[in-house]
């Protein structure tokens, strides 16, 4: 009797502590929990895509055919960079009551508890938002994010698989077919960018940088695209100098931007942090901002 109670007691004891360690260790992994892309949410038609050519299909090998590292996570994805640094591959990651096995977390509280239900009901309408903006602007803005291939729907004709590297050198094998990616071109942030240009004396590379960057949201805004989360130091990028968006969460359709009457506006406020940081900085680039501006307004 007494080492049975000494088992028990000792079992408990494990549990206690194994529930602190586990936090510890998914915090020291950024977080990242493979299950995490996994989703229980049903397929909808609407955000089917077109199957893969058959070069499309090698290049997608050939992409495939390395690891991908661990990079960073944002507010709805985690991200992995590939070995030859050219790619990033985003997963969306799913809150609990989306995930496969909902009831591992919270199993009652999204049906009793007021808030966990307000909370379910906001990430839903979050989750309709993310795939919408995702299909459309990956339809329609290929050119500028960089987006080699978007998957949202599981499939089954994929059948690729991609080996992945966590922060703590955790290895695993995802199958493609089972989960919501973004296959992306990865480009370098703006403003450390700038600087490399002008530490090398390359100004006329910084001013090249900077008009990508401002055609990048006036031609976006012409097609009927505003970003929603205009955050340039960390949202938007150069690749070979052209810039792209890295973030393609927030893009979102809107007839109104495309007259100039409302886009013109939209550029030097979402400009305004890049003028900023001209000014304080490099005002040897302020004329060439300014003077791209001007010509909007007169073209």
């Amino acid at each position: 009797m007494g080492n049975l109670r000494l088992f028990v007691g000792m079992l408990i004891l494990w549990v206690i502590l194994l529930i602190p360690i586990d936090r510890y260790f998914f915090k020291k992994n950024a977080s990242f929990s493979i299950r995490f892309l996994y989703t229980c949410m049903p397929n909808r038609p609407e955000w089917d895509l077109p199957i893969l050519t058959s070069e499309q299909d090698g290049e997608l090998d050939t992409v495939l055919s390395q690891e991908f590292t661990y990079f960073a996570k944002g507010t709805h994805c985690y991200a992995f960079m590939s070995q030859d640094r050219k790619y990033i591959i985003k997963f969306h990651r799913y809150p609990s009551h989306m995930r496969i096995f909902p009831w591992l977390n919270h199993p009652f509280a999204y049906i009793f508890d007021k808030k966990r239900m307000r909370t379910k009901e906001y990430n839903l309408k979050r989750y309709d938002y993310f795939m919408s903006n995702y299909k459309s602007s990956f339809e329609n803005l290929r050119e500028e994010t960089g987006v080699f291939l978007l998957h949202i729907n599981r499939t089954d004709h994929l059948k690729k698989m991609v080996t992945l590297v966590d922060k703590t050198a955790n290895r695993y094998r995802v199958s493609l077919d089972d989960v919501t990616f973004i296959l992306q071109k990865r480009a370098d942030l703006i403003y450390p960018t700038l600087e490399q240009f002008l530490a090398r004396k390359e100004k006329h590379k910084a001013e090249e940088a900077i008009s990508h960057i401002l055609n990048l949201i006036v031609q976006s805004c012409q097609k009927g695209y505003v970003n929603k989360d205009p955050v340039l130091k960390r949202n938007y990028g150069l690749l070979e100098h052209c810039a792209m968006y890295i973030d393609i969460g927030d893009l979102m359709q809107s007839n109104e931007i495309k007259r100039p009457e409302n886009y013109i506006p939209h550029v030097k406020e979402v400009t305004a942090d890049l003028r900023a940081w001209i000014a304080q900085n490099h005002p040897e680039l302020m004329d060439h901002y300014d003077k791209f501006i001007l010509c909007l307004k007169n073209p």
